[in-house]
């Protein structure tokens, strides 16, 4: 039985993350960590900590949608006492990405902008008409929801991320985000990614390839948190059997293969 620990357990994703573990054979939801008086998902009855450390028995893994100084915390006693992690927060800057890396060394890592299998194949059609539409202009558009605290989001990062690499290019020299005042014409090459905060928009992207006479668009819209949680346990499950290393959700669901 895989023991899993969900960092941020009172939080949306955290509720989603346990209503579709309950009934899956072979892993279960055995603690938590969360704010205290926050409110827990409902039938839940195990361990609940403020402070990973706290914890009074080691997880198999761990599923982690939180923040990044959280989650910088659980790669740290994840590497002290032989957990796997799961990571799916977005945000970190380059400090915290090298930190994953290191840690990824002697700790078994699936990190992904987004565990939703949609959103993964969408990459990879992605990465795919960059390299063959090398010439068009790419636009990328992402939304969310009003509590969203990071923008642009980390899938809409990920999506400028593969079509840069298509393009040979690394995306933090082609990256526009967003546009304000005399901006001038489009500079050739670039990647344009805006931001729209509102609502309870669960997760739209849109990528638009533009040429002269034609437009070719690769979306994806999440109704349900549900996707990115079936994404993030199928992930586990499939990390419960692998070596250290830093794996991404393309080794999950074969896309490397393809």
């Amino acid at each position: 039985m895989l023991k899993i620990c969900v960092v941020g357990l009172s939080g949306r994703m955290g509720h989603v993350i346990f209503e579709c573990c309950q009934g899956m054979e072979g892993c279960k939801i055995v603690s938590g960590v969360a704010k205290n008086d926050t409110p827990l998902p409902l039938g839940f009855n195990g361990e609940v900590v403020e402070d990973v450390n706290k914890l009074s028995a080691v997880p198999d893994i761990f599923i982690d949608f939180s923040r990044p100084d959280c989650s910088l915390s659980i790669l740290d006693y994840a590497k002290e006492h032989g957990s796997r992690v799961i990571l799916g927060t977005t945000g970190f800057d380059e400090d915290g990405k090298s930190k994953i890396v290191s840690t990824a060394r002697s700790v078994p890592i699936v990190f992904a902008a987004n565990f939703s299998v949609g959103v993964n194949v969408m990459l990879a059609l992605i990465k795919k008409t960059a390299a063959i539409m090398q010439d068009a202009d790419l636009e990328i558009v992402e939304a969310h929801h009003r509590y969203k605290v990071d923008a642009p989001s980390g899938t809409a990062l990920a999506m400028g991320e593969v079509a840069a690499s298509a393009r040979g290019v690394a995306l933090k020299d082609v990256m526009v985000a967003g546009r304000k005042g005399i901006t001038g014409e489009r500079q050739y090459g670039t990647i344009g990614i805006n931001s729209i905060r509102g609502g309870d928009v669960v997760g739209e992207h849109e990528a638009m390839f533009l040429s002269d006479g034609e437009r070719v668009t690769i979306g994806h819209t999440a109704t349900s948190r549900a996707t990115f949680a079936r994404g993030a346990l199928r992930a586990a499950e499939w990390l419960s059997q692998k070596k250290p290393g830093l794996y991404s959700m393309n080794e999950v669901l074969g896309l490397d293969k393809l």
